[in-house]
């Protein structure tokens, strides 16, 4: 769980994104009341919906990423503790697990652990949104000869910095787990390799099905699935699979 240490200066770099976030402010706004974040990583998502006027607490296990975090602002509550059983003393009226968060919960006991968690950090009638990727049966099989190095993405910041991953990965359909190797190399403005590494992570792959009858076993009731931040419907083709949830 705290494999992400070691890439925390890179991780507002690498994840720029903010196209999910309307989805998740107007989802905080339509249930009000405290909003937790499970797995916020330096608070992409958290800082924001702080910003715009919600009491937020983020859950992160990474320390550094906490680090990163706070130094973004005092408008959010900062844990440091495993969602798996952080105690945060209070409920909260919608619990955000977003942008695969949930996928580095490598067992089906560790997934039911957060969602009890989850469950019990929630006023009745909270609401729990849960985001993964929705991977192909293609994007889990390896190519003839074996898995090959693939270029992900090319990241350029205004001063001309650069970050280009590239990764390796193998899928276990036994036990569901997807092994990459990432390589990082971060350039500097003026084009010189500033930093080159390598990172192992590890994520489960859950599906559809598995997850909504985790979530039942958990004590949910599954209120709507999503295949993306649109809220258009879930099929084969889509990218993201989200999933909305109250206690019974």
């Amino acid at each position: 769980m705290t494999e992400y240490d070691d890439l925390s200066d890179l991780y507002d770099f690498e994840y720029d994104h903010d196209y999910d976030l309307p989805f998740w402010i107007a989802l905080a706004e339509r249930e009000g009341g405290p909003v937790v974040e499970w797995g916020a990583g330096t608070g992409r998502l958290a800082v924001p919906l702080a910003d715009s006027g919600h009491e937020v607490t983020a859950v992160e296990v990474s320390e550094s990423m906490v680090e990163g975090g706070k130094k973004k602002g005092n408008a959010v509550e900062w844990t440091r503790g495993d969602m798996r059983h952080a105690s945060l003393g209070r409920d909260h009226g919608m619990a955000i697990c977003a942008f695969n968060s949930f996928l580095c919960l490598l067992s089906v006991d560790d997934a039911l652990a957060f969602l009890r968690n989850a469950r019990r950090h929630l006023v009745p009638g909270g609401l729990l949104g849960i985001e993964v990727s929705a991977f192909s049966p293609d994007e889990l099989s390896d190519p003839p000869g074996g898995p090959t190095l693939r270029h992900d993405f090319t990241r350029q910041r205004p001063d001309g910095a650069k970050l280009e991953r590239f990764s390796i990965s193998r899928y276990d359909p036994a036990s569901q787990l997807l092994h990459m190797r990432l390589f990082y190399e971060l350039y500097r403005g003026s084009g010189i390799l500033e930093n080159k590494r390598a990172h192992d992570l590890t994520i489960r792959v859950v599906g559809r099905g598995e997850l909504e009858l985790m979530l039942r076993l958990a004590g949910f009731e599954v209120e709507a699935v999503y295949g993306g931040v649109e809220g258009e419907p879930f099929d084969a083709g889509s990218d993201h699979l989200i999933v909305l949830a109250r206690p019974v």
